[in-house]
């Protein structure tokens, strides 16, 4: 293709030939094109910071009457010292998950049909409320016979511990005094006989049986006196303490009843909620068959498994820090497991978590810890936007090359120091490379600049 063309001279009409559009013979359109696309790579290079290519192009437009940008003016920056420090901090979470401190599985203890459940799932109780009931007519019937039963025994003790009745000695004196008269007038007949017998007035019988009345008749009054003795002496200690021995038993069978029918009602241990309900009224159920699930869940725990080295930097009783539900709550240390899970290899740490009804947190729920680790590795932190990309996975940072950036003076020069990201940590990382303690570390803009080109310190970043 060639770079000439052929032009006719208006005035004379002649033919002649010229270089196309960048050659000396230019029209003015075409001088102006040129103007343009010079001026607008001058800028580009500028705002891009290649200054050998925008100075370059500024002198080959040097003959353009066109304003454009100083190649050699300071681009400003911001620099802080780079401190060596020998470790970091790394920050890593552990998951676990919350569980209810106390979870119990109701039953009753004997037994029966329900007649009555007075909750349901995801109801919350308090102490002592009743959750169901059994059939207890039975029961009622026994209790009402043992307790005729007591109240009968405890009449018998009452009689014996107050003893006779006055009126009871009464008649027993008088009939002792009836026999006592009835011995003398036998006496008196077997006096008279003694002497009838003698003269043979009667016969020998019938002293005999004078005789004999009158030991029947002392032995009456004698067995009499005896009986009037002991009323008066009142009851013996030893039917009393019969008696008294018997009301204690009653009163044993009458407390087992009574427990009986407690075991009847299903009442919750303590406050919580109810988990889970496993039966219906009219069911017939066997003591220790479960009813009900239910949950404190308002004392929670995090049970959450950390590696043992982790594990062994908490104490029980230590404050920390759980993430729940994307809010941070405190807690403390409750437990440490003694060994190490041996599915996990983790050691099972339990946090105990206060919560009250309106908190938004339940049983089940994801619990994270953030424990803090010491990493030993020399380094420097630098604002992770000081950071350029490099070769071969590496980054690059930019210094001022002598290290004079104290007031902002006088233009200087960057250069470029290869490191290794070892760690970051929100806005800034930790690096280890050629950099050296003390140089001063362009701070923002890296991406802007290259090595060598001359910069002005006009910030002093801490």
């Amino acid at each position: 293709m060639s770079l000439n063309d052929t032009a006719s001279d208006p005035e004379s009409g002649a033919k002649t030939t010229r270089p196309i559009f960048f050659g000396l013979g230019l029209t003015d359109r075409q001088k102006s094109t040129r103007r343009v696309l010079l001026s607008a790579l001058v800028l580009l290079a500028l705002a891009v910071g290649v200054p050998p290519l925008a100075s370059s192009l500024a002198a080959s437009s040097a003959d353009e009457p066109t304003t454009v940008l100083r190649s050699q003016e300071a681009m400003p920056i911001r620099v802080a010292p780079a401190v060596l420090t020998d470790s970091y901090e790394v920050e890593r979470l552990f998951t676990g998950a919350l569980v209810a401190e106390r979870r119990s599985r109701l039953s009753f203890e004997r037994p029966g049909k329900i007649v009555a459940l007075q909750v349901d799932e995801g109801d919350r109780v308090e102490p002592g409320a009743e959750l169901a009931v059994l059939d207890r007519r039975r029961i009622e019937a026994r209790r009402l016979t043992v307790a005729a039963e007591l109240a009968e025994a405890k009449a018998v003790l009452a009689e014996l511990e107050f003893g006779p009745r006055l009126e009871t000695i009464a008649t027993a004196d008088a009939e002792l005094q009836s026999l006592v008269a009835q011995a003398r007038l036998a006496e008196r007949n077997l006096v008279r006989r003694r002497d009838l017998v003698d003269t043979a007035a009667i016969s020998r019988e019938e002293y005999e049986e004078s005789f004999y009345a009158l030991r029947v008749a002392e032995a009456r009054a004698t067995a009499s006196e005896k009986t009037l003795e002991e009323l008066k002496a009142g009851t013996r200690k030893e039917r009393v303490d019969a008696q008294a021995a018997r009301v204690q038993a009653l009163n044993a069978r009458l407390a087992d009843v009574d427990h009986e029918l407690e075991d009847t009602r299903l009442v919750a241990p303590y406050a919580g909620a109810i988990a889970r309900r496993h039966r219906d009224e009219g069911a017939i159920v066997a003591a220790g068959e479960a009813v009900f699930d239910l949950i404190e869940d308002t004392r929670l725990e995090a049970w959450i498994g950390l590696p043992a080295s982790a594990a062994s930097r908490l104490v029980v009783g230590d404050e920390v820090e759980l993430r729940i539900n994307g809010r941070r709550r405190r807690a403390v240390v409750k437990s440490l497991r003694s060994e190490l899970d041996p599915g996990t290899r983790t050691r099972n740490a339990v946090f105990s978590v206060a919560t009250t009804t309106a908190d938004q947190i339940v049983a089940g729920q994801v619990a994270r810890v953030a424990l803090t680790e010491a990493v030993r590795q020399p380094g420097y932190w630098v604002p992770a936007s000081a950071l350029t990309p490099g070769e071969r996975g590496l980054w690059a940072v930019y210094v001022v090359e002598d290290g004079s950036a104290e007031g902002g003076g006088g233009a200087q020069k960057v250069a470029r120091r290869d490191v290794e990201l070892i760690h970051t940590e929100g806005g800034r990382s930790y690096v280890r490379g050629t950099l050296q303690p003390g140089e001063q570390v362009v701070v923002a803009g890296g991406h802007k600049i290259v090595a060598g080109q001359r910069v002005e310190v006009v910030t002093d970043a801490s």
